[in-house]
C-alpha cells in the first residue's frame, strides 16, 4: 500500500509543457521596421508558418499546456503568435505579438486588440481551442 501511494505521489503536480518558438523580449526587440526577410530569420529563426498575402507574414507560435498527472490530457493555457508583416519590397512593415488577454486576441506590443486585418482568418484559426474562442472585431461569430 505504502508503494502504490507513493507511485501515485510521482505522478501528482502539475507538468507545464511549453511548445514552438519561445521568445524572449530581447529577441522581439531585435527585429526592426525595414529590415530585410533574410534578417528576420536571422534573428528569430524559419518561421512556423507564412502568409502570401501582400509582401507576405511570417507567424512565429507557442503554446504553453499544463497536465495536471502524466495520464490525462493537458489543457493549453496561453498561445502566442508572433506575425511579422512585410510590404512589398519584403521589408518588415509591422511587428505584432498576439496572445490571449480577458479571451480576447490582444497585441502585447501595441496593448490593444486588433482591428479586422488580412490575417485574421489564421488568427482565430489558431486562437479557437482556448475557452469559448477569442471575439475578434470585424468578424462574425455565426460563420
Amino acid at each position: 500500500m505504502v508503494a502504490g501511494c507513493l507511485l501515485l505521489g510521482g505522478c501528482g503536480g502539475n507538468n507545464v509543457i511549453r511548445q514552438g518558438h519561445l521568445f524572449q523580449e530581447e529577441d522581439i526587440a531585435q527585429v526592426r521596421e525595414g529590415m530585410s526577410k533574410d534578417q528576420v530569420v536571422l534573428a528569430l529563426g524559419t518561421p512556423d508558418t507564412q502568409s502570401a498575402v501582400s509582401g507576405g507574414t511570417y507567424y512565429y507560435i507557442s503554446q504553453t499546456a499544463v497536465q495536471p498527472m502524466a495520464f490525462l490530457t493537458p489543457e493549453v493555457t496561453d498561445r502566442r503568435v508572433v506575425a511579422i508583416y512585410f510590404n512589398n519590397k519584403d521589408r518588415v512593415e509591422q511587428i505584432a505579438n498576439y496572445g490571449l488577454k480577458d479571451g480576447k486576441v490582444f497585441d502585447f506590443v501595441k496593448r490593444e486588440t486588433p482591428t479586422y486585418s488580412r490575417d485574421q482568418g489564421l488568427l482565430k484559426e489558431i486562437f479557437r481551442n482556448i475557452g469559448a474562442g477569442p471575439a475578434i472585431p470585424g468578424m462574425n461569430k455565426d460563420r
